[in-house]
C-alpha cells in the first residue's frame, strides 16, 4: 500500500534537488529561491539548514567530503555551514543553474537557464573532476531532470518550459551526445516535467509540477503509472533507503499563494512504490 509522510517541518519556496547518501543515512536538498539547503537523517533527526548568498539549483555530496553545488554564477564548494566557495564562475547575472546530478564516473551535470527563462539560452554543462567545464548542449529552455541507463548508453533529459523529454544515445568516456530523439511530449499535459530519476527495474520517476503527480515511464516512453501528490507543485525525486525502496519528493510553495495549502513545499517520504534504485553519485573532484 502506498503511504505518503511529509519528513519534517520544512516549507521551502522551492526545494529542489534531492540527494541518497545511504553511508550516513542522510538525505540532502536544496530551496532554490530561498537561498537555503538543507540535510537529515531519514528517520526524521538530525535536521541542519544552511544559508547561501544566491539561488542554488542543486547540492551534491562529494567523494573527498563536503558538498559541490550549482549556484547562480556556477559551480561551488561546499564545506560546513553557511555560504561556498566559488570554483567556476562563467554565468551571466542573467543566468543561473538549475538541475544537477551526478553521473557513475563523479562528473557533475548542471543545466543553466535564463532567469526569466527565454527560450534557447538553456545549456547543460558537466564539470569534470579537475574543475574544467564542458558545456555539451545548447538552445534549451529550463533544462532540468537528468536520468541515465543502467548500462551509459542513453541519456533522459527534461526542458520543463518546452514540456519536453529528451533521450540521447550517450558516448559516456567521451562526454558526447547524438541522436537525440523525443521520448515523452506533455505539451497537452496538465502540469510540466520536472525533476527526475531512474529505478533498478529501467523505470522513469517524473515530477509533474502544477500537476500534483508523479508520472512514471518505461524506457520507451510508455506511461506505466502514476503517483498522487498532496502538493500541486512536486519538483524532483530520488530513491531512498537501506534497499533503495523508498522514494524521496520535493516540492515548491512559489507563486501559488492562497491556493497553497499546508503541505506545499513540504519534502515527503513515499513507501510501497514497488520500485527500487541506487544511491546519489557523488561528485569526484
Amino acid at each position: 500500500m502506498l503511504a505518503i509522510n511529509s519528513l519534517n517541518e520544512i516549507i521551502c519556496d522551492t526545494g529542489e534537488g534531492p540527494n541518497w547518501d545511504r553511508e550516513s543515512a542522510t538525505i540532502s536538498w536544496v530551496d532554490i529561491s530561498g537561498k537555503s539547503w538543507h540535510e537529515q537523517n531519514i528517520d526524521g533527526s538530525n535536521l541542519i539548514s544552511h544559508k547561501v548568498p544566491g539561488e542554488i539549483g542543486a547540492i551534491v555530496k562529494r567523494r573527498t567530503g563536503g558538498y559541490f553545488a550549482a549556484v547562480e554564477a556556477g559551480f561551488a564548494e561546499i564545506n560546513n555551514g553557511d555560504g561556498y566557495k566559488l570554483t567556476n564562475n562563467f554565468l551571466t547575472p542573467a543566468e543561473r543553474m538549475n538541475d544537477a546530478k551526478v553521473d557513475s564516473a563523479g562528473r557533475l551535470w548542471a543545466g543553466s537557464c535564463n532567469k526569466e527563462f527565454k527560450s534557447g539560452y538553456g545549456r547543460l554543462h558537466v564539470l569534470m573532476q579537475n574543475l574544467t567545464v564542458k558545456t555539451i548542449v545548447t538552445d534549451m529552455t529550463l533544462p532540468n531532470g537528468l536520468a541515465w541507463n543502467s548500462d551509459n548508453t542513453e541519456f533522459f533529459h527534461v526542458d520543463s518550459i518546452e514540456k519536453k523529454l529528451w533521450r540521447y544515445e550517450l558516448d559516456f568516456d567521451n562526454l558526447k551526445l547524438h541522436n537525440r530523439s523525443l521520448l515523452v511530449d506533455f505539451v497537452e499535459s496538465d502540469g510540466a516535467p520536472d525533476g527526475m530519476c531512474i529505478s533498478n527495474e529501467g523505470y522513469l520517476v517524473i515530477a509533474i509540477w502544477g500537476g500534483s503527480r508523479l508520472e512514471i515511464y518505461d524506457l520507451s516512453g510508455r506511461k506505466i503509472s502514476q503517483i498522487d501528490m498532496p502538493v500541486l507543485q512536486p519538483s524532483s525525486c530520488t530513491f531512498a533507503g537501506e534497499n533503495g525502496e523508498r522514494l524521496i519528493v520535493t516540492s515548491a510553495r512559489k507563486q501559488l499563494g492562497e491556493r497553497a495549502n499546508s503541505q506545499d513545499g513540504a519534502i515527503f517520504i513515499v513507501d510501497g512504490v514497488g520500485l527500487t534504485g541506487n544511491p546519489s553519485e557523488k561528485f569526484g573532484g
